[in-house]
């Protein structure tokens, strides 16, 4: 079949291990002819916002990317927040897709796909949300204008003519239904994922990241990643860490530290039992997240702990209804501030808890959840 992903409600992101990089791959690997078209807004050096040129490309897996700029409509704000296209309608008549799966619906030329639908009744058409109240929404102008008034418009629209709504969490579910009146009759759970490795596969990975770390065989090995911001609560992880001096760990930080907390940097150096890696690429990270017995997420939510699942990682998070409601097999340690994350050390110190039975759980999600092979199979259902 011929698969089309339309990237063009957000910013797209090369090389990166979110669902609109991962479900093209298997896509692709299942032997699907695939095409992304995404917006020219992406990441630029990993840590902030910004464009590339419009143009075609194609991926180290091999599937063309067609860059699309936004309309210009008087300020880059507003074209960043109406997100129209030219030639959208063009590029899909070009490929003559047999399913197009949107990454949201959030932008004007949602029109000119449902234009295309409407000539072409036998396309599969699918979208997903990845909207919630936590990161959309944040001002009145944005939640009453931007999202109950014109994105509502569109997504109305576009409702006819989907086979299945998919949210990835609870939060994004509530957002869709409270804001844009989605019925939850067509709406499928479709969480962010992950890629599972062969036993050998795996074991080889974390022995060589181990090693590299320099991780004795009685050691513990913590990893926080992400972008350190206030949110991360990367500090009070590294405090409570530092609390725990009798636990025979190492805590390894992957990410980028913005200016406005760089008082981490001297948290950190403060223990020479904590090391910072500095940015790592999304395969990079995925070994090191092989190498890991426990994944540490106090703060803000992100997908890299869906991918730390499929790594066989026990889990400490601050209890978001989107693990709790979905991905929780027992492999999680919740912990709200410091000092529950301080007390969940403390069980693991004194050995109440066992990572490596947790890991198993972790597992067991991974398979049954988690598992992207799985996941993008639900593209393929007629």
């Amino acid at each position: 079949m011929r698969i089309l992903h339309l990237c063009l409600a957000n910013y797209y992101i090369d090389g990166y291990n979110y669902n609109e990089n991962v479900l093209p791959r298997i896509n692709k690997q299942d032997g699907h002819e695939v095409l992304i078209i995404a917006s020219t807004e992406t990441f630029v050096e990993n840590t902030k916002l910004g464009y590339v040129h419009p143009g075609e490309y194609y991926t180290d897996s091999n599937i063309k990317i067609i860059r699309l700029p936004y309309v210009s409509l008087g300020s880059k704000y507003m074209s960043a927040k109406i997100r129209a296209y030219h030639k959208l309608y063009d590029n899909i008549a070009i490929f003559k897709p047999d399913i197009i799966m949107s990454h949201d619906l959030c932008f004007l030329s949602v029109l000119d796909v449902i234009k295309y639908l409407k000539r072409h009744p036998e396309v599969n058409f699918y979208a997903d949300t990845h909207t919630a109240r936590y990161n959309s929404g944040l001002n009145w102008l944005s939640l009453y204008v931007l999202h109950r008034l014109f994105y509502k418009s569109l997504i109305q629209k576009a409702l006819p003519y989907l086979k299945k709504y998919f949210y990835i969490g609870e939060s994004e579910k509530k957002f869709s239904i409270e804001n844009y009146k989605v019925p939850e009759s067509l709406m499928e759970y479709f969480p962010l994922g992950g890629m599972i490795f062969a036993d050998e596969h795996y074991e080889n990975i974390r022995e060589k990241r181990r090693k590299e770390l320099h991780i004795e065989d009685d050691e513990l090995l913590l990893l926080h990643s992400g972008k350190m911001d206030v949110r991360k609560k990367t500090a009070e992880l590294v405090n409570a860490f530092s609390s725990t001096l009798e636990l025979k760990a190492r805590l390894v930080i992957i990410g980028s530290i913005p200016e406005e907390n760089r008082s981490l940097y001297e948290l950190i150096e403060s223990d020479s039992r904590i090391e910072y890696l500095g940015w790592k690429n999304a395969f990079e990270l995925q070994e090191y997240l092989c190498a890991a017995d426990l994944y540490c997420q106090p703060g803000s939510v992100s997908a890299t702990l869906q991918n730390a699942i499929c790594c066989r990682c026990a889990i400490l998070s601050y209890p978001y209804e989107e693990y709790t409601s979905h991905l929780d097999f027992g492999q999680f340690l919740w912990a709200s501030n410091q000092k529950e994350i301080i007390a969940q050390f403390r069980k693991i110190l004194f050995k109440r808890i066992s990572l490596h039975s947790l890991g198993e759980k972790a597992s067991q999600c991974a398979a049954e959840v988690l598992d992207y092979r799985k996941i993008a199979a639900k593209l393929y259902e007629s």
